[in-house]
């Protein structure tokens, strides 16, 4: 079914009038397209794929939907859509494949501007490669008329799913964040987490902290105030007396992002094991394999000494990930 837009009434009303007319006297291009995929999914791959010509407002550069401000190129269907043109065919195409769901049309602010998209049963459908399934989630959140309230464990399956997105790209990320998110639940029990769950959490946080500012203070808070709950949770069963600046290596110190600083606190393992990958991420990027690191941390042993969780071998994938989250090395 085709609602009423999200937002944005003065120009969205309009386009969705024109894709619900379109609908009803089942257009013969667009039932061309729905008899060409069996599934909104396969639409979606499909739309992705299609090359991008942004409207830069030539008004011979038609037909234009008056009433949005600016005027918006609303072609159904076009071969190069923008991001208004993606959303409309999205909406009309995916009408006649599966009518069930509820679709509207929202536009939020985002990095690069103001972007147009179709919402799905409440979610948002990703069709522009260049953005985010946050970067969307948070422009609809930044407009909800009223704050979202989390329980603890709902505050973990949000953080997840904010990871999630951004591990997705990362080799080995998926099953990471699966481990993470077992780990996180088990701390709200009362349960310890042991030392190799420590990482997957710490890059969990750092991630979800990363894609949370697209939902704004409120969101950065959210995972803030349950990396702190965590950590202390850790911390009754895990004490770290020492509060480590970084790992000195010859004529380098490496420490973990700000944001692994902020979200773990630094106050126990969390803080040190993401140092400690960020290390072994940064060593490797110069020409320093794990093995050395091991090697090493074998006869510092000898004399009494250790390099702690730096020279631990990590969990598989777990160098990749670091070197996504740190950015700050010195």
């Amino acid at each position: 079914m085709i609602g009423a837009p999200v937002n944005d009434h003065d120009c969205l009303d309009g386009i969705t009038a024109v894709i619900g007319e379109l609908v009803e006297h089942d257009d013969t291009a667009l039932r061309d397209l729905a008899e060409r995929h069996d599934t909104t999914k396969s639409l979606v791959t499909w739309i992705r794929s299609l090359p991008q010509r942004d409207d830069d407002g030539d008004p011979a550069d038609g037909p234009k939907v008056a009433a949005c401000s600016p005027p918006q190129r609303l072609r159904i269907p076009a071969p190069d859509p923008n991001c208004v043109e993606r959303a409309a065919l999205y909406l009309a195409v995916a009408e006649l494949i599966d009518p069930r769901p509820v679709r509207q049309l929202a536009t939020v602010d985002t990095k690069t501007g103001p972007h147009t998209f179709p919402v799905e049963d409440g979610q948002p459908v990703v069709l522009d490669p260049k953005v985010s399934r946050n970067a969307l989630r948070g422009g609809m959140y930044r407009n909800a008329p009223a704050p979202v309230r989390l329980s603890p464990a709902e505050a973990i399956d949000w953080i997840v799913e904010l990871a999630a997105d951004a591990a997705a790209e990362i080799r080995g990320g998926c099953a990471m964040v699966e481990r993470a998110h077992a780990a996180m639940l088990a701390l709200l029990d009362g349960d310890a987490i042991d030392d190799d769950e420590v990482l997957d959490v710490a890059m969990v946080l750092a991630l979800a902290e990363r894609e949370a500012r697209a939902f704004g203070p409120a969101g950065l808070t959210v995972v803030l105030t349950t990396a702190e709950v965590l950590a202390d949770l850790d911390a009754e069963t895990y004490r770290n007396a020492r509060r480590r600046k970084g790992v000195r290596f010859g004529r380098w110190r490496v420490r973990p992002h700000p944001a692994t600083v902020a979200v773990a606190k630094a106050t126990g393992r969390i803080g040190e094991r993401a140092a400690a990958a960020a290390a072994r991420a940064y060593l490797a990027s110069l020409g320093v394999p794990p093995t050395l690191l091991e090697e090493l941390e074998r006869e510092l042993r000898v004399e009494g000494f250790t390099l702690g969780a730096l020279g631990r071998a990590p969990q598989p994938g777990a160098e990749s990930l670091a070197a996504e989250v740190i950015e700050h090395l010195d």
